[in-house]
């Protein structure tokens, strides 16, 4: 991660998207998929990003992690009213299914993903 909080895209690291390709990345995904909603200006954004790498790699294959910059795809934050970041929605066969939204404990993510 650079310092403007970008996550370039290993396999099995956190992957960027967009409104455009929000529903194929997401909503039509075969595994369950957790997208953070972040910005750069954000401290408490740039601090979980390291772990959602983590979190990323330790269930590769089983979830799929998505990052979307809400200062420059606004459409989709407003599409699933994301009021405050960072906010990490969890989606299963298109279907929102938990939102953790703050400063989060990422094991506490962990546990109920239920993979």
């Amino acid at each position: 991660m650079d310092e403007t909080g970008f996550i370039a895209h290993w396999p099995g690291t956190p992957e960027a998207t967009n409104s455009d390709a929000f529903d194929e990345d997401v909503l039509e995904s075969a595994v369950p998929v957790l997208v953070e909603f972040w910005a750069a200006r954000c401290s408490a954004c740039l601090r979980l990003a390291p772990q959602l790498e983590a979190l990323a790699r330790e269930l590769q294959g089983e979830l799929r992690v998505f990052t979307l910059n809400v200062d420059e795809e606004l459409p989709a934050a407003v599409r699933f009213d994301v009021l405050a970041i960072p906010a990490l929605l969890l989606f299963r066969e298109g279907q929102e299914v938990v939102r953790w939204v703050g400063s989060v404990d990422i094991s506490k993510v962990r546990s109920q993903l239920s993979i």
